[in-house]
């Protein structure tokens, strides 16, 4: 079964982004993508052998004194920005470890912040637009620690400064209905992002044609389009939308979506659709960090075979568990997975294993499924009664054939810090089952 390192390396080489693993204790680089070795005057297939990466990617003789090998963990990621002076680019910076048996490597991802942003010579004409842009996304940066979402919070910066009552970004492919994903309303105006979260393709149809055509669109007076596109202006009339303007969000030539504000200064529209054009780069870039670090985290917290929650999922799950909830735990062997493996291949198995997921998925009424080890599955129940937990046990119990699991449980009215205490009882009980199936199964063929 390919390791978790070779996965990843796998799903990096593709990437636009810099990445590059290297050993934690010695320095040396094992890793780097296509991306990065271009950028860094590598050959393809150079060997990294011997390679430092204080050396190559920072031109030093001893380890960087900004080295952030103290602050990784497995399971977790450090965000930061710095500037390569080699380069001469600034990049936002993501940095975790994972362990290969006793060896620790270093696995960090580097997304220029500024490439994009430097093809629009518009910026440099506007001196106080660009200060404006920096500052939302250092504000936008800042937040990768934080809840709230940096797009979102991108948005309710410049739409503070710009004015307007309402800015909003639409997410949706071209034929399909589009979706309102963000939104900054200025204080005292309703929010509509709940209302618009199926909006008709035909409505905005006319929109992604002025895209194509390299426009954005402004409407100085929604009454001008009372007549013409019907749908559209009733959608907006009854928001209050008087005037707007509306800007493409476009990746390799194809619009992702679009973003814009409604009741715009009009005496500052002008300046507001240059700002809008530039904005459209650092929105595409942020889009561009928040999906990638979205499949980061599933290969972070979830089992990458059958889709459940893994160990670090569960670890992240119990440092948000309220100890003063009631606490449900199932655990659940597979069994004959081994035989299945060695008779019929690991196919086979790998195909077993994510039948007891679905199994579980199904029957635990949404609850979280962790797979915790080859063959061993967890669901946890979080702030369940008694009663619901039992009706959960007995469903999965009633396997109908689908799959033969041992099954060990256990319930406590409060959590409290006795966790894993109460998951080994669980895990107990588990063994007490698969032997006892074990036994009957001889019985029988005797």
């Amino acid at each position: 079964m390919e390791s978790q390192l070779e996965g990843m390396k796998r799903f990096f080489e593709p990437l636009h982004e810099i990445v590059y693993m290297a050993d934690m204790d010695t320095y040396e680089l094992c890793y780097m993508n296509q991306q990065g070795r271009r950028c860094f005057g590598l050959e393809p297939d150079e060997p990294l052998e011997g390679e430092k990466c204080y050396a190559l990617l920072q031109g030093r003789d001893t380890p960087c004194p900004f080295c952030t090998n103290d602050k990784l963990q497995c399971g977790a990621f450090y965000e930061w920005v710095y500037y390569n002076p080699g380069l001469q680019r600034h990049f936002a910076v993501k940095d975790t470890m994972v362990r290969q048996g006793d060896r620790r490597v270093r696995v960090e991802l580097s997304f220029d912040m500024s490439t994009e942003a430097q093809q629009k010579n518009t910026i440099r004409s506007y001196e106080s637009n660009e200060q404006l842009l920096n500052e939302a996304l250092r504000v936008a940066l800042s937040c990768y620690d934080e809840e709230e979402e940096p797009v979102q919070a991108f948005l309710s910066y410049m739409g503070g400064k710009l004015g307007g009552d309402r800015m909003y970004i639409f997410e949706g492919t071209e034929g399909g209905s589009v979706k309102n994903t963000y939104e900054w309303c200025r204080p005292g105006v309703k929010s509509q992002l709940a209302d618009l979260q199926a909006v008709p393709w035909e409505v905005v149809e006319r929109w992604y044609q002025a895209f194509h055509r390299g426009e954005h669109v402004v409407l100085y007076d929604v009454e001008d389009i009372r007549e013409r596109e019907p749908a559209l202006y009733h959608m907006l009339h009854p928001k209050g939308v008087r005037s707007l303007i509306a800007c493409p969000i476009v990746s390799h030539e194809r619009i992702l979506g679009f973003f814009g504000m409604d009741n715009p200064p009009i005496n500052n529209l002008y300046h507001i659709s240059t700002i809008l054009d530039i904005m459209s780069n650092f929105i595409l870039c942020m889009f561009h960090r928040r999906d990638l670090l979205g499949r980061l985290e599933r290969m972070s917290y979830y089992d990458q075979l059958t889709g459940a929650r893994n160990r670090h999922g569960l670890a992240r799950t119990l440092e948000q568990m309220d100890p003063e909830e009631s606490v449900g735990i199932l655990y659940c062997d597979v069994m004959g997975l081994k035989h299945i493996n060695d008779t019929l291949g690991h196919e086979h198995g790998d195909a077993l294993l994510c039948r007891a997921f679905q199994f579980l998925t199904e029957r635990c009424q949404g609850r979280p499924v962790y797979r915790l080890g080859g063959d061993e599955f967890m669901v946890l129940c979080e702030d369940v009664d008694q009663l619901t937990f039992n009706a959960i046990v007995q469903a999965v119990g009633d396997q109908e054939g689908r799959v033969d699991m041992a099954m060990g449980y256990v319930w406590k009215e409060r959590v409290g810090d006795s966790f894993y205490a109460l998951l080994s009882q669980a895990d107990q009980a588990m063994y007490d089952d698969k032997h006892y199936r074990r036994l009957k199964g001889q019985i029988c063929r005797e």
